[in-house]
């Protein structure tokens, strides 16, 4: 299901900016941050510039949206490509809340 077109809006706003604040400018040439929409999650990557110029995708956390509730849910990547709920958060109508915890990520689990 796709995500109501003021959430998707907001989600946007919300981790553009995350992503523009999040990489000192110092590191832009190397590092950069992107995020791609798919159905009702979306996706956050570290991209690292390759030794040949291009840019090679990690992907970082995933958000997805549960329409019943209107709220946010917070996953990392496991084994096997598979997503895992992260469980030091629960699900927020707040994108921004699970952002803070992706910062602060005290076991590092997003930023290895």
């Amino acid at each position: 299901m796709a995500l109501p077109e003021l959430v998707r809006r907001s989600a946007e706003k919300r981790l553009a900016r995350y992503c523009r604040d999040k990489v000192p400018a110092w590191a832009q040439g190397q590092v950069r941050l992107a995020f791609a929409f798919s159905g009702d999650c979306t996706t956050l990557y570290k991209e690292k510039r390759t030794w040949s110029g291009g840019w090679e995708a990690e992907a970082v956390a995933r958000f997805c949206y549960n329409h019943d509730l209107h709220q946010w849910a917070l996953y990392y990547p496991g084994p096997e490509d598979r997503w895992r709920i992260y469980l030091n958060v629960g699900p927020s109508l707040d994108l921004g809340k699970l952002l803070r915890h992706l910062d602060e990520d005290p076991i590092r689990t997003f930023w290895t």
